[in-house]
């Protein structure tokens, strides 16, 4: 089962989470919606778009030299995505 999470970033919501489930509640989150490894603009349901890591990089145009600590750790989850979001269950 994967484990679907936001952006601590953007509204700062955690949930475990199937791919489907996730979907379903209106996450923006691989693999249903983008990709794995991919920085894209990843919300829940009910957080905005420009609060994202994506936002961040694209829209304002920062380095990553530039981001804050959380946004940080976002993009290193990211960057090693599958993994950092597989849930192992018994």
């Amino acid at each position: 089962m994967y484990a679907t999470t936001t952006h601590l970033r953007s509204c700062g919501k955690e949930e475990l989470l199937t791919s489907e489930q996730g979907f379903e509640q209106g996450w923006d989150y691989p693999p249903k919606m983008g990709a794995f490894k991919v920085i894209s603009p990843r919300t829940c349901g009910g957080c905005s778009i420009n609060n994202t890591l994506w936002w961040a990089l694209t829209v304002e145009g920062k380095q990553v030299t530039d981001l804050d600590e959380k946004q940080v750790q976002t993009l290193k989850r990211i960057l090693q995505e599958p993994e950092s979001i597989i849930m192992v269950t018994d």
